[in-house]
């Protein structure tokens, strides 16, 4: 018998493991950031190398984050479980529907992972932007631009799928729907 919530259990600790390794990963850029900014203190003017810095916190941060998650999923996952099936009575009546809202759920934890480097990135570039006053940000400003959009969309599409996901199971099975209504 097909049961999803033991499925997606095992599919948070896929994604838990998957998630360490990722994080992992991103601590040596952010090790080569530090190491450059605190090797070569005549990049920048005082204050604003004081605001570069501070805003390598966030850089940091996400690492770290990304990690605790990793275990949390790894060991548990409890709170995203209990998101990912708030709606117990899901009126889905075969388990090819079950089985696309299980992947529908977990890819949209996978969305939510995959933006939240992103999302500290920006945060810590709009730190600085709105901080420095002598270099030019200009960089940091196209940064921003070209990626809140996307970090946004990912963030809020990922908690969207996590929760429910509806629509998109709408458009996959509606024929489907369709047909089982006729007979």
């Amino acid at each position: 018998m097909f049961q999803p919530k033991a499925f997606f259990r095992a599919g948070l600790k896929i994604i838990g493991v998957l998630t360490i390794i990722w994080s992992i990963t991103q601590v040596t850029p952010v090790m080569f950031q530090f190491y450059s900014i605190y090797n070569q203190p005549d990049m920048m003017a005082g204050t604003d190398l004081s605001y570069y810095r501070f805003s390598l916190i966030f850089q940091v941060i996400y690492p770290i984050l990304l990690f605790v998650i990793g275990v949390y999923l790894l060991k548990s996952g409890k709170g995203v479980i209990q998101m990912a099936f708030h709606d117990s009575n899901e009126d889905i009546k075969d388990d090819i529907g079950s089985l696309f809202i299980l992947f529908m759920k977990l890819t949209g934890l996978v969305l939510i992972i995959y933006a939240l480097p992103k999302a500290f990135q920006l945060i810590s570039n709009i730190l600085f932007v709105s901080s420095v006053q002598v270099i030019g940000t200009d960089e940091q400003v196209t940064f921003i631009a070209h990626n809140v959009v996307t970090t946004v969309i990912s963030l809020l599409l990922g908690v969207y799928l996590l929760r429910s996901g509806k629509i998109f199971y709408k458009l996959g099975f509606a024929k489907q729907e369709d047909n089982e209504e006729k007979e």
